[in-house]
């Protein structure tokens, strides 16, 4: 066993963070699902011991007296009660948090950071494995973000909007996969950066940013942003953002296994993705504090059965897109 484990080390390894992450995501979707409403009421419950300790209301009171104006700017802010308070205030901050990364891995990649030496380390390590069983796994994975297939999910997805009449998330879901690849299209431009030298398929693009890790973030992140959103049990909404988080990972794995990316490629990708993800989801809820989007949908039979057949359609194009584009490249 242990002569095995040695003999296939990159392999043991990937299988290994896989599980890991498997394992991880569970807790993580037990934790919330078992301990949610618990942990929401603490927090709550040491917020208010906070504020009487440190007399908050007292100190806002007297801030309100000598500065009135700019405690009523603070406080608009912080009003939960409306979109343009904490809602936008919590979408702008964390807009320009994932910006603000972005362009530091953007500073690293160019002035050639140990991140690149880390890309190319984990780069020699995945050559290893071009000829893997794990490699067609990948192929299957990576091409849930090839164009073909995000278009046939867009189409898809515009046409259930259509159907039960909520056109404006079509808005959304266009700002979040336009919006994106046109910020990754323009990125890859700008920086030239190669693609990876043991590449197994055939591209025509730069390297960084990763558009199938854009795109993976993006566009499912977006559905299940509608998936949360149309939810009525909370149990159902935490085993959605999981399997779509879980996903998005595969996809972003698939790039650097199949040598397509580097890791702070993937990385850059994730970080326009949730950028453009956030912008939709910004624009939705505006959209939603101005009655333009009704999420309390009827779900009828005929609106089920083609949420079922377009996953069904979509896995079938991918795995005819695989075979016909993907894996003619590596005989």
């Amino acid at each position: 066993m242990l002569t095995l484990i040695q003999d296939n080390q990159q392999l043991t390894l990937l299988i290994s963070l896989i599980v890991f992450v498997m394992v991880f995501l569970w807790t993580l979707q037990h934790s919330a699902i078992a301990y949610g409403d618990k942990l929401q009421a603490r927090l709550f419950e040491y917020g208010r011991a906070l504020a009487t300790k440190f007399e908050i209301k007292q100190r806002l009171a007297k801030f309100k007296v000598s500065h009135p104006k700019l405690y009523h700017f603070f406080w608009q802010r912080l009003n939960i009660e409306h979109f343009y308070g904490l809602p936008l205030t919590a979408l702008v901050l964390v807009m320009g948090y994932i910006l603000s990364l972005f362009i530091g891995l953007v500073e690293d990649v160019v002035t050639s950071d140990s991140i690149v030496a880390i890309d190319h380390f984990v780069s020699q390590q995945m050559s290893v494995l071009s000829d893997s069983v794990v490699i067609d796994f990948f192929i299957l994975i990576t091409s849930l973000g090839s164009t073909p297939t995000t278009a046939l999910v867009i189409l898809l997805t515009s046409i259930l909007c259509w159907m039960i009449a909520q056109r404006y998330l079509i808005v959304g879901l266009l700002i979040a996969t336009i919006g994106s690849t046109a910020f990754t299209y323009l990125s890859k431009l700008l920086f030239q950066r190669d693609r990876p030298l043991d590449i197994l398929l055939l591209e025509q693009t730069y390297s960084f940013p990763s558009g199938h890790a854009t795109i993976s973030i993006a566009l499912y992140g977006f559905i299940a942003y509608l998936a949360v959103r149309f939810g009525k049990q909370f149990i159902t909404q935490i085993r959605v953002v999981a399997l779509t988080v879980f996903l998005c990972i595969l996809i972003g794995l698939s790039r650097i296994v199949l040598n397509e990316h580097y890791l702070s490629d993937v990385m850059g990708g994730y970080l326009v993705g949730t950028l453009w993800l956030t912008v939709a989801i910004s624009v939705m809820e505006w959209l939603t504090a101005k009655d333009k989007i009704n999420w309390e949908v009827t779900w009828s039979s005929s609106r089920v059965y083609f949420v079922w057949f377009s996953v069904l359609s979509v896995l079938i194009a991918t795995v005819i897109y695989a075979n016909l584009s993907q894996f003619p490249l590596l005989q």
